[in-house]
C-alpha cells in the first residue's frame, strides 16, 4: 500500500472533458488539405468525437469560397474513401466523405479506422496522458483524498486510484473531481463518458517511442476489458517530452462498450481495486509474448462478446464463443506451449472437445474443480434423466446442441444461461492461472455475491503449500 495522497484537484487533470454521458468532445481546430473533381482545398476543419450513436471522429471543413458548381459536383464524393492532410502535422488520413453541406453546412469526413495518430512518429516521449470512458468507480489500498471544501464532501472525499507495475512501465489510473457524477449519470442513461483517467511512464523515467506506447495501450485495454468482462474506452492520449511540449496524440476510440460496467460479469470487483496491480504483471507476459499474444487478443475477444448481454448476443451465441476461447486456449497452452498431445489429438477425429477442456483444466491446476456446482441447478437436469460425467460434458454438449442442425436435444431454457455462465468462469480461472494470480477474484459462479465479496482462486492453497 502506498503512502495516502491528498489532492485539492483531480490526480491526473483531463486533458479533454464531458458533463455529460455521449455529450462531443471538441478536439480543436486543424488546417486541412483535400481534393475533389481535381480541385484542391485548403479548409480548417472543427474536430470533435461524437457519440450518437456510436464513437465516431469527425472533422467538418467549411465551404466558404468553394463555388456552388463544385459543391454540387462533391455529392458524388459522398460514401467514397479520399485523403485528408493536416497541414500543421504533416500527416495524411485516410478518410470518408459522410456528407456535403445539408444540416452540417460543411463538408464532414471521418477517418476509415479509429484511433488514429494525428502526429508523426516519436522517440521523445517522456509521459503520457490518457482517458479512460466507462469503467466503474472502484476503491482500493491506493485510493487518493480530494479535498473539495465544499457539500456534501466537507472535509475530502475518497477517490479511487491503482498504480499498474510490469516491464519498467508504471500506469496511473485515478478518478477524477468528476467521477462519482458521471458514473452514477452514465447508469440512468447509458452512452460514452469519461469516468477516470491515466499517465504512463517508465519507473526509470527513460524516453519512449510513439509505437511502445500504442503497444502498451492496447495491452492497458484488453487487460481492463478482461476485467470488466466488457470493452473498456481508453482513448485520446497526448504524449510530451521532457519539456512539456506535445509530441504524440492519437484522436478517436478503439472498440468500447457504452452503459455502465455491471457487476457480477467478472473476476473484478469494485472494492477491491488491488486486484489490478496483482494480476497485470502476468498478464502482460502473456501479452510480449509472440506464443501467447494472438491466442490471448482471440480468447478476450470472445470472451467479452459471450459476457455483453446487451449487443444482441444472447446466452446460447455466448456460449458458443465461449468455448472457441476455451478450445483456443487449450490448443496454445497444451498442444503449442507444454506439448503435452500432438496436434493430431485436437483436429477431427482426436479428443472429443470435452476432453480438451478436461486437459486444459487439469493441466493448469489439479484444484480447479470440474465438477457442476450446487448453485447451477439446471445443470443438473439432464435431458433422458441420468447425469453429466462434469462440467466440460454439459457445457461441450449443450454447445454442440446449438451448433449443430441434426440435433435434436431439448434442454432446459435456463441451462443455456447457466453453462455460458459456468464457461465464463473456465475462461477466467485460465488465464487468471496463466497470469500467475494466486491471491483473491470475485466468484461468478458464487450463489449469493455481493458487492465486496472475494474468495482465493482455487490454486491459492497449492502455491502456498509448495513455497
Amino acid at each position: 500500500m502506498s503512502d495516502t495522497i491528498t489532492a485539492s484537484r483531480s490526480l491526473i487533470e483531463p486533458i479533454y472533458s464531458q458533463t455529460d454521458p455521449s455529450q462531443p468532445i471538441d478536439l480543436g481546430q486543424a488546417e486541412v488539405l483535400f481534393d475533389f473533381n481535381g480541385t484542391t482545398y485548403q479548409k480548417t476543419a472543427d474536430v470533435r468525437m461524437k457519440f450518437m450513436p456510436d464513437d465516431q471522429l469527425e472533422f467538418l471543413c467549411s465551404l466558404d469560397g468553394v463555388p456552388p458548381k463544385a459543391i454540387f459536383e462533391s455529392l458524388n464524393h459522398v460514401g467514397q474513401e479520399q485523403k485528408l492532410t493536416l497541414i500543421e502535422r504533416n500527416l495524411t488520413i485516410d478518410m470518408n466523405c459522410l456528407a456535403v453541406g445539408g444540416d452540417y453546412d460543411g463538408m464532414l469526413f471521418s477517418p476509415t479506422r479509429s484511433p488514429v495518430a494525428v502526429t508523426p512518429p516519436s522517440n521523445c516521449i517522456s509521459s503520457v496522458t490518457f482517458h479512460l470512458f466507462n469503467f466503474p468507480d472502484f476503491r482500493g489500498p491506493d485510493n487518493y483524498t480530494l479535498t473539495t471544501g465544499s457539500p456534501p464532501y466537507q472535509g475530502g472525499r475518497t477517490c479511487g486510484r491503482v498504480v499498474l507495475k510490469a516491464n519498467g512501465w508504471e500506469i496511473t489510473v485515478a478518478a477524477t473531481d468528476q467521477t462519482d457524477v458521471l458514473t452514477k449519470a452514465l447508469k440512468r442513461q447509458g452512452g460514452y463518458v469519461i469516468t477516470h483517467m491515466g499517465r504512463v511512464v517508465r519507473e526509470d523515467n527513460a524516453t519512449f517511442s510513439s509505437k511502445q506506447i500504442e503497444d502498451l495501450l492496447s495491452c492497458l485495454q484488453y487487460f481492463l476489458s478482461f476485467a470488466l468482462g466488457r470493452w473498456v474506452g481508453v482513448a485520446l492520449p497526448v504524449g510530451f517530452d521532457v519539456d512539456g511540449n506535445r509530441v504524440y496524440e492519437q484522436w478517436g476510440m478503439g472498440r468500447t462498450a457504452d452503459g455502465p460496467w455491471n457487476g457480477g460479469l467478472s473476476w473484478f470487483d469494485v472494492h477491491h481495486g488491488e486486484l489490478l496491480p496483482q494480476v497485470f504483471p502476468g498478464f502482460v507476459s502473456l501479452w510480449t509474448n509472440p506464443l501467447w499474444h494472438r491466442p490471448l487478443t482471440h480468447a478476450i475477444y470472445w470472451y467479452a462478446g459471450a459476457c455483453d448481454r446487451r449487443v444482441g448476443i444472447g446466452t446460447d451465441a455466448g456460449l458458443i464463443l465461449a468455448q472457441a476461447a476455451l478450445e483456443s486456449l487449450a490448443w496454445t497452452y497444451c498442444v503449442i506451449d507444454r506439448k503435452m498431445v500432438s496436434k493430431s489429438a485436437f483436429k477431427r477425429g482426436g479428443l472429443a472437445a470435452s476432453d480438451k477442456l478436461r486437459l486444459l483444466a487439469s493441466s493448469l491446476s489439479t484444484d480447479i474443480p470440474r465438477d457442476i456446482p450446487t448453485s447451477l441447478s439446471a445443470l443438473h437436469q439432464k435431458p433422458g434423466g441420468g447425469r453429466w460425467a462434469d462440467a466440460m460434458d454439459a457445457i461441450t454438449s449443450i454447445r454442440n446442441s446449438l451448433v449443430h442442425a441434426d440435433s435434436k436435444t431439448q434442454f432446459p431454457t435456463e441451462s443455456y444461461f447457466e453453462a455460458c455462465k459456468l464457461a465464463l468462469w473456465y475462461i477466467e480461472m485460465a488465464l487468471l492461472r496463466l497470469c500467475g494470480h494466486t491471491a483473491k477474484y470475485a466468484n461468478r459462479l458464487a450463489e449469493r455475491r455481493w458487492a465486496g465479496t472475494v474468495e482465493p482462486v482455487p490454486w491459492a492453497h497449492s502455491e502456498v503449500d509448495q513455497q
